[in-house]
């Protein structure tokens, strides 16, 4: 049996775009065992790998965005490794990208794929293959509060999920929202906001915990960044629509084809060409796309589209009846 180190990358995206890796190590090898490498600052996104065809064991590193020996020693056994081995020192090495502007040329997931020490997925995979995926093994929306609350083993409806499924699951901020160039402003998030909740739209909103409130409106905007990152995105998959930009957040709902609109521009240095390199693909995704920043980017847009695409308002019945359900 050939053993593969497998992908080993250090944020939620990478391993997002990594995913397709393991498709083309099953068809590269006949019957591989795979490990599954997950940077243990990451950790908690280890549910979202569990069930997975390509995958046949998780591993957590033994450092917070690093290696141990222990690491070393599972990887130096296997047949394939999609790291540099130091072993001299018994060392896992961390990995770069050999073209500092390599997203002119190459997309995201074929950039993964050259790091990891593949120069050939677009030849071996198909488009379709090369689309990440991750395998939905629990409810989606929220959790049932009486299956909290008691022990049973009887599935209970949940008043609130009906709400969530005419509702917007909004992920406004990339990279914890340090990246101005990568995001609209906080008062152009604030202004879509307050028309969806104008028109009785509820906006349930996820991320990084301390993100800042997009509005005071109780009645139809939620946040819920305080939710672990797993809560986050399996409430998020009971939503009628996901809006975000190409955040890694974005890259998982993609990978389980959530219905999203993905707002986004060149905002790497330099990027001139292969505009969409950082897009997440997603069969049920439309991409805003603003060349060289957000300027041109209307609110009156992106609220049109989303209610094209099935958001509806919120009955006040409906809100009353959440409480009990």
């Amino acid at each position: 049996m050939i053993k593969i180190w497998g992908t080993s990358f250090s944020l939620i995206g990478d391993l997002i775009m990594s995913l397709p890796q393991l498709k083309y190590f099953k068809k590269k090898h006949k019957d591989p065992y795979i490990y599954f490498v997950i940077h243990k600052k990451i950790a908690y996104c280890a549910p979202l790998f569990f069930n997975h065809p390509d995958i046949d064991k998780i591993i957590i590193s033994g450092e917070w965005s690093s290696f141990n020996s222990s690491d070393y020693d599972i990887a130096s056994k296997c047949d394939v490794v999609t790291a540099k081995l130091d072993h001299d020192n018994k060392k896992i090495l961390d990995r770069f990208h050999e073209d500092k502007y390599w997203y002119n040329k190459r997309s995201c997931i074929e950039e993964t794929a050259l790091m990891s020490g593949i120069n050939d997925i677009n030849e071996i995979l198909s488009e379709k293959e090369r689309v990440p995926y991750l395998n939905k093994w629990f409810d989606s929306g929220f959790e049932d509060i009486q299956k909290k609350a008691s022990y049973t083993y009887k599935k209970v409806h949940s008043k609130k999920n009906d709400i969530l499924s005419k509702s917007i699951a909004l992920w406004p901020f990339a990279g914890y929202g340090r990246s101005k160039n990568r995001n609209p402003s906080l008062d152009w998030w604030r202004s879509l906001v307050s028309d969806f909740n104008k028109k009785s739209i509820k906006v349930f909103h996820f991320g990084y915990i301390n993100e800042p409130n997009l509005s005071e409106d109780s009645n139809y905007y939620e946040k819920l960044t305080d939710l672990d990152f797993f809560s986050q995105i399996k409430i998020s998959l009971g939503s009628k629509l996901s809006i975000g930009t190409d955040s890694g957040s974005m890259w998982v709902l993609g990978a389980y084809s959530h219905p999203s609109l993905i707002i986004s521009t060149n905002w790497y240095e330099n990027h001139k060409s292969n505009l969409l390199a950082t897009i997440p693909p997603n069969i049920n995704s439309e991409v805003i796309f603003k060349k060289n920043g957000f300027e041109s980017l209307s609110v009156e847009e992106i609220f049109e589209k989303s209610i094209k695409r099935g958001v509806s308002s919120v009955s006040k019945i409906d809100k009353v009846l959440s409480f009990f359900k």
